[in-house]
């Protein structure tokens, strides 16, 4: 029969930390914005939802809801100075940064990964080619837009 680590021993081997706390919340629909206000911000806004930052986005039509995050460097799609403005083209937010496109409704890569960043000899591109989180959205009868987070 195995012995089974008590908490201390555990702590003590360096497999639990007490400074380790898991939350687990559920997500729900919340209210991000309403179509009036998004129209009136240029048709890209972001909100604070969940504790991530979120950029709402409307085109032709459609409204998409994907992390503000680069999903390359961490900086900003939509930010405060005229430096990150991502824009949206073809349905995708292309990164200010280094100009790589996300699709807004899969959050996948289209095109070139980083074309603003040169391919080093042996290491390529910095960073792994990596999708853009997303979220669902929806517009309820009033305009209001939500987001699941």
């Amino acid at each position: 029969m195995a012995a089974a680590l008590s908490r201390r021993q555990a702590f003590c081997a360096g497999r639990v930390s007490r400074s380790q706390t898991v939350v687990v919340r559920a997500a729900t629909w919340q209210k991000a914005t309403s179509k009036s206000a998004l129209s009136a911000a240029g048709g890209k806004q972001v909100v604070e939802m969940g504790g991530a930052k979120v950029l709402v986005v409307e085109t032709d039509g459609e409204v998409y809801a994907v992390s503000n995050k680069c999903s390359h460097l961490g900086l900003p799609l939509v930010g405060k100075t005229a430096m990150f403005q991502g824009q949206v083209s073809n349905k995708c937010i292309v990164c200010p940064a280094h100009n790589t496109a996300f699709d807004l409704a899969t959050g996948e890569v289209k095109g070139e990964w980083c074309p603003k960043f040169p391919t080093l000899p042996l290491v390529g591109k910095i960073g792994d080619k990596k999708p853009l989180p997303t979220y669902q959205s929806r517009v309820d009868e009033a305009g209001n837009i939500e987001v699941y987070v």
